[in-house]
């Protein structure tokens, strides 16, 4: 297990991949296999996930898939979860992954209209590539005050 690939997947996906698949086998009781199959995922591939010999899950999907596991762990008939989960085909591109945020939205409009651009260009800097997603959403807002207008210091 490489701990700069397992660092990269923190990046990314907030927590090791490990953890986070390890939480939904836990929560569902299934195994690694059936877990692969509902991701629609290769065994294999899963494996080299868990360990980090590989850091990213290709497939937008994927991914998809396993945030609506997670998000679904409390059901009452998890079986029924898992059916619905593997039969899904949800569609995402890979900046909405890393972000979760693809235009401006009630936070973003929010904090353009209360944060000078020049101070939220100056978080940016202080933030730098610690923290993916408020970057992302300062970077957004900061556009959006410098669109409306909101570059007073």
């Amino acid at each position: 297990m490489s701990s700069e690939n397992i660092n990269q997947q923190i990046r990314l996906y907030g927590q090791p991949l490990s953890e986070r698949f390890g939480a939904v086998v836990g929560a569902y009781g299934i195994t690694q296999r059936r877990l692969a199959q509902v991701l629609g995922l290769s065994a294999p591939m899963l494996s080299q996930l868990i360990s980090g010999r590989r850091i990213k899950i290709g497939n937008p999907a994927v991914y998809e898939r396993l945030v609506m596991l997670e998000d679904s762990t409390g059901a009452s008939d998890l079986e029924a979860v898992l059916t619905r989960v593997e039969a899904s085909q949800p569609v995402l591109s890979t900046s909405q992954i890393r972000t979760g945020i693809t235009k401006d939205t009630d936070a973003v409009s929010a904090l353009a209209g209360v944060v000078p651009a020049g101070e939220l260009e100056r978080a940016l800097v202080m933030l730098g590539d610690s923290t993916p997603v408020l970057s992302k959403v300062l970077a957004m807002a900061e556009e959006c005050a410098r669109r409306t207008g909101t570059t007073q210091d």
